[in-house]
């Protein structure tokens, strides 16, 4: 007799969507996507990222939602279970380890959005805007204060993901995204209401084709599979929970949407404030947290702007962390089931990441000067994950999905054996799976690993 407990499954598409639109929508949506269209030419590579999309992300995202499916299980046993061997269960591991410092490095950035939060009201609510630099610097700085707020960040997103699939990650997405959505809608309409906001919109909605270039292309290409969590094995793990009678594309084409939803909305906030108030729309990471509390330290109640948008964050954040920790979370619990439940493996990997987390909180402060193969920690552990570890697990995807599985199966698992209609979209789909992602997603790997190497 079988006594395996039966695998947990959404409650439906609507608790599958938001959440996993909630995995792909966080820091790369809301910090990351508004000042790489400044950098990159604002419309021309808005436009850009959603040819994109159009033909490569969501042909990926589907892939790794296909492979958790057919697998129902974790990433590890999910590609050993679609080709029969270990020959890529490389990859589940990959994908664990790269997790792991991914959400330890996401957790310090959370404990700073609840800094910010904590101190709307009273320090940023009154800060000169040329004294927003000082305070960001002298709380990242600092030792215990950070260490404390990543601690509390990780404490939250353990508790969600212990609560299980139903009752902590959907239930969670189910308030957390609608809540989101609301609270860019209200940042939206002030940001656009700003004397001087009109050029800002010009330059983020009317794309000039001339500055579409390579480096621009190459660069959506990158922010593309960053934002919807392509190559994490995140995605595998959500789709292990989806029905065999879930219409997977329906599904699929509704996250990415969703995601670039957030990030279209995040874009329509921060350039046209950084416009209207004369700041450089491509400043990078600090436009988050050091430039747009300038701008709501300019504006009538800006104590109340600022609360809501590092709220807003933090949301976002919170339900990308939790996807990250459920990729750990699932192998341990089915590699170990006598030693670890979901509440015991879930703190665990808590543990982990705090400790992976308090390097890399130093790195802003006492460890400053600490390099580790030229890199200071935390750029040790972002380039490892993005420039290496997720670009190879999505370029062997596609050859899996393409070339090794084949078409026959690759289409009878995204028609569900034939049930749902639309024949031309998959086979354009399986094209573009088979042929033209491996060859961009080969040219992303070479291209970073290139940058990499020249940092030295």
């Amino acid at each position: 007799m079988d006594n395996k407990k039966p695998r947990e499954q959404w409650s439906g598409r609507l608790g599958f969507v938001l959440a996993t639109a909630g995995s792909a929508v966080g820091l790369g949506n809301i910090m990351k996507f508004p000042y790489m269209t400044g950098q990159n030419g604002g419309a021309a590579f808005l436009f850009t990222y959603i040819i994109v999309m159009l033909v490569i992300g969501i042909g990926m995202l589907l892939c790794d939602f296909l492979i958790g499916r057919n697998g129902k299980a974790n990433a590890v046993a999910s590609y050993r279970k679609l080709l029969g061997n270990n020959h890529f269960t490389w990859m589940g591991y990959l994908g664990i380890f790269s997790a792991m410092l991914a959400l330890a490095y996401y957790a310090v950035f959370g404990g700073w959005m609840l800094h910010y939060i904590i101190n709307s009201f009273t320090t940023l609510a009154h800060i000169d805007p040329g004294d927003v630099g000082g305070f960001f610097g002298g709380f990242v700085s600092a030792v215990w204060g950070p260490i404390i707020g990543t601690l509390v960040f990780l404490a939250l997103t353990v508790v969600i993901v212990c609560g299980g699939v139903k009752k902590g990650i959907e239930k969670a997405s189910k308030f957390m995204m609608p809540a989101l959505i609301i609270i860019l809608v209200i940042l939206i309409f002030r940001a656009v209401t700003l004397p001087g906001a009109a050029e800002g919109i010009k330059y983020y909605l009317k794309p000039d084709l001339s500055k579409i270039t390579l480096p621009v292309i190459a660069a959506a290409v990158g922010q593309c599979f960053f934002s919807l969590n392509v190559g994490t094995t995140g995605m595998v793990n959500y789709g292990s929970y989806l029905s065999d009678d879930e219409d997977v594309f329906k599904s699929t084409m509704q996250v990415a949407f969703t995601d670039f939803g957030v990030a279209f909305f995040a874009g329509l906030i921060i350039i046209p404030s950084a416009f209207a108030f004369s700041i450089d729309v491509g400043s990078g990471p600090s436009l988050l947290f050091v430039t747009m509390p300038s701008l709501f330290a300019q504006l009538p109640a800006g104590g109340f702007f600022c609360f809501l948008f590092f709220v807003l964050l933090l949301f976002a954040s919170l339900t990308s962390s939790v996807s990250i920790l459920e990729i750990f979370v699932p192998y341990v619990t089915e590699s170990f089931p006598k030693a670890f439940n979901r509440t015991k493996a879930s703190i665990l990997g808590g543990v982990i990441c705090l400790v992976l987390g308090i390097p890399v909180s130093l790195s802003f402060g006492i460890w400053g000067d600490v390099r580790i193969l030229g890199q200071d920690i935390f750029s040790l552990y972002d380039n490892f994950i993005c420039i290496f570890a997720y670009p190879l697990i999505a370029l062997c995807t596609a050859i899996i999905v393409g070339w090794v599985w084949g078409r026959k199966n690759a289409m009878n698992a995204v028609t569900n054996e034939g049930r749902l209609g639309h024949k031309k979209i998959y086979d354009v789909w399986f094209f573009l799976v088979k042929f033209v992602c491996p060859v961009l997603l080969l040219v992303v790997l070479i291209t970073g690993l290139r940058g990499f190497i020249g940092s030295f």
